[in-house]
């Protein structure tokens, strides 16, 4: 185990967060703030009375349907050009806050454009409704704030494009194709991977499989969602429908993974990054239930994300502290949590990931630790 950490010695550390909703991390002072100058109607602009409002408090077991729609003030304030490029540069702030060196944020550029959530209705949040922002302008505003904040802080971060389960149902296969040609066409700007997120227990993945394989030729990395939300047979069969249909090279959240030695020995073997959250309030996302234990025992290349950070009231710090404590893990295991998220983030190219390499170096992790 070695030496034991502080939440002030984690928080300090050099980290890494390959698992970051964008309209999930927007602080509740920024939101009200864009919300007043754009035109976002709230239940109220007061601090104190809307984080309450906003952030997730109840107990887990929240409805999924109801722990989705939080996500929409957030997402009312980004379907502004004003709204979207401030949350990005602010976002790479508060990742130097905590002294996160690289991170990979998600976002779903149809909800904040032509395909909107099922549960966002635009009047319902906007004042004057906002004209329809193009699918090529939401990439590049995000990665314009991206790059500010990047400048400033020489934080590294880079994009993942979500295609929301529900989409091919909504709006049809124009809907998932046009996320996955973005991810194509932004390959060489910052875009390095898709993900398939949201309502899991509705939607399996296996609808997806030929969208996501038209990615196999190019930089584009392919990061579902699976073994979340489901029945437990569901849950595994979509961590295996995901490895072989959908070709993943990180999988989010897997939890049931550690319960067949076959998914064990395929994500080792091909080197897929699993994703975990330890306080998401999920049902059934749950330290218990996931046994970090074993996947680290087994050499599976585990990390710890924060995934949405201010709508969980739980940052990656925080996210570490709950992992460490529980399973009575020190300095060791931090630490090589942390070498399995530097050696299976996705750069953008191999002068990227050496710089990142040598940052973490110099803040302290251990050379034996990376992967050439």
């Amino acid at each position: 185990m070695g030496a034991t950490l502080t939440r002030d010695d984690i928080f300090k550390a050099p980290k890494i967060d390959l698992h970051r909703h964008l309209d999930g991390a927007i602080r509740p002072r920024h939101l009200i703030e864009l919300a007043q100058r754009l035109g976002v109607k709230l239940p109220t602009y007061d601090l104190a009375k809307f984080t309450k409002l906003y952030q997730i408090v109840e107990p887990k077991g929240m409805p999924i349907g109801k722990l989705f729609e939080r996500f929409a003030w957030a997402i009312a304030v980004m379907r502004t050009p004003q709204g979207l490029y401030q949350a990005a540069y602010e976002q790479v702030l508060d990742l130097a806050r905590e002294n996160i060196l690289y991170a990979e944020i998600r976002l779903a550029p149809g909800y904040l454009g032509v395909y909107p959530a099922p549960w966002y209705a635009p009047a319902v949040y906007e004042k004057n409704v906002f004209p329809t922002m193009t699918l090529d302008l939401i990439v590049e505003l995000v990665l314009d704030g991206l790059a500010r904040g990047m400048k400033e802080t020489g934080v590294t971060v880079n994009l993942t494009l979500c295609i929301p389960r529900e989409s091919l149902s909504m709006y049809g296969p124009k809907s998932v194709s046009d996320v996955v040609d973005l991810a194509l066409k932004f390959q060489d700007q910052g875009v390095v991977s898709i993900d398939l997120a949201c309502d899991e227990s509705s939607y399996p993945p296996l609808k997806y499989a030929e969208m996501f394989q038209r990615t196999l030729d190019s930089k584009i990395r392919r990061n579902p969602h699976a073994g979340e939300m489901g029945t437990h047979q569901s849950r595994l069969q979509n961590i295996q429908t995901c490895i072989e249909d959908l070709r993943a090279d990180g999988l989010g959240h897997a939890l049931p993974l550690y319960q067949s030695e076959c998914l064990m020995n395929l994500v080792r073997k091909r080197n897929i990054r699993i994703e975990r959250t330890p306080l998401s309030p999920v049902p059934g996302c749950s330290l218990k239930n996931g046994r970090l234990d074993k996947l680290l025992k087994r050499k599976i290349p585990v990390i710890i994300a924060s995934d949405d950070p201010v709508l969980m009231r739980a940052s990656l710090t925080d996210n570490f502290v709950a992992a460490l404590n529980y399973h009575g893990w020190g300095e060791k295991e931090f630490w090589q949590l942390t070498a399995n998220a530097v050696n299976t983030a996705f750069y953008r190219n191999a002068a990227q990931k050496k710089r990142v390499q040598q940052l973490f170096v110099k803040q302290g992790l251990s050379r034996s630790l990376l992967a050439k």
